[in-house]
């Protein structure tokens, strides 16, 4: 597991597009909460997680996605993320317990490798997990490749965790703000644990029930949707290139092209007789004139936000018929 996560997260840059490791698609649920829709920036990474019901939110309704997750609560949300099960026999944490609620997923975190605790012998379980120690858990579980990345960070880092965090931002698993800020030190919310980690959320993809002849199949070349399938597909697909892939580019190109693929599926979710092979084809024209770091960066966060199923779906909304490598 450790090696197939380090594969999607250091090669997908230089991967074609629509042909890496392919995931399931997302699960829908009739989970609500009171303080959170479709609107929030971390809402389909949340949805994500309680879909496979990694996290949960609370008795009263909410998922306060603004709180803070505890080093004990991270270890167990991990584990399930990662799928890490075989534990050590005990632990030398000298503030861990065997009556603890944590404690065999502390074992099982010993075990993986990717907690080490303090130098004073503690674990400290009910600490709240700080964005740079989020950092350093999830490159010593995937061993990051350092990336090419532009930016540096502009506000402090602990020493110990510049690399850690350096490499968690140069493979895009968590981000700068638009002050090239990181807020390091600062302790994690529930959505910005819920973003990282639902980027390694693998689900094991249901088999393809297939579309009887003569149902309301799509003109789209994929004659296993029907016309709602496909347009659930579009809106899910059309808020993560909203939310999730146009605030990660760097260039207004590369924005440009993004908004004319969101614009090519709206109108024909309007008429389903517009001509969307051609303008496809129009984004194609503008998409070749991109450098090829731009041309990686743009093939990176579409991948990143979307799944490989929805993405495959609506490759002719993409770039139809092209090859991109």
């Amino acid at each position: 597991m450790k090696r197939l996560i380090h594969i999607i997260t250091s090669i997908l840059i230089i991967t074609a597009m629509f042909t890496q490791i392919a995931i399931a698609e997302e699960t829908q649920n009739n989970v609500k909460f009171t303080d959170l829709d479709e609107t929030y920036w971390a809402y389909e990474s949340i949805q994500k997680l309680v879909d496979a019901e990694v996290i949960v939110g609370y008795p009263d309704g909410t998922f306060q996605p603004d709180g803070n997750i505890t080093r004990a609560e991270l270890v167990k949300i991990a584990n399930l993320v990662f799928s890490y099960v075989e534990k050590q026999e005990t632990t030398n944490f000298t503030d861990i317990k065997a009556d603890d609620w944590f404690y065999d997923n502390v074992l099982i975190a010993q075990n993986s490798g990717y907690i080490d605790g303090y130098e004073d012998g503690t674990f400290k379980p009910n600490n709240d997990i700080t964005r740079q120690e989020l950092c350093k858990i999830l490159d010593s579980i995937n061993t990051f490749v350092e990336l090419p990345y532009d930016n540096a960070v502009a506000d402090e880092v602990s020493p110990w965790a510049v690399e850690f965090v350096n490499r968690v931002i140069s493979n895009r698993i968590m981000t700068l703000d638009e002050n090239n800020n990181f807020r390091a030190t600062e302790k994690a919310t529930r959505a910005e644990v819920c973003d990282a980690l639902a980027k390694f959320l693998i689900i094991e993809e249901e088999p393809e029930v297939e579309t009887p002849s003569g149902g309301g199949s799509t003109g789209t070349g994929d004659e296993s949707l029907t016309d709602e399938e496909l347009n659930t597909t579009m809106d899910t697909v059309t808020r993560r290139l909203e939310k999730g892939v146009i605030p990660n580019l760097t260039s207004e190109a590369q924005k440009e092209i993004v908004n004319d693929i969101i614009s090519n599926m709206e109108a024909y979710q309007n008429d389903n007789t517009y001509d969307y092979k051609s303008a496809a084809d129009d984004a194609y024209e503008k998409y070749k004139k991109l450098s090829s770091d731009e041309k990686d960066e743009l093939k990176y966060q579409i991948q990143l936000q979307n799944s490989t199923k929805d993405l495959l779906e609506l490759k002719d909304f993409f770039f139809p018929d092209v090859d991109i490598d």
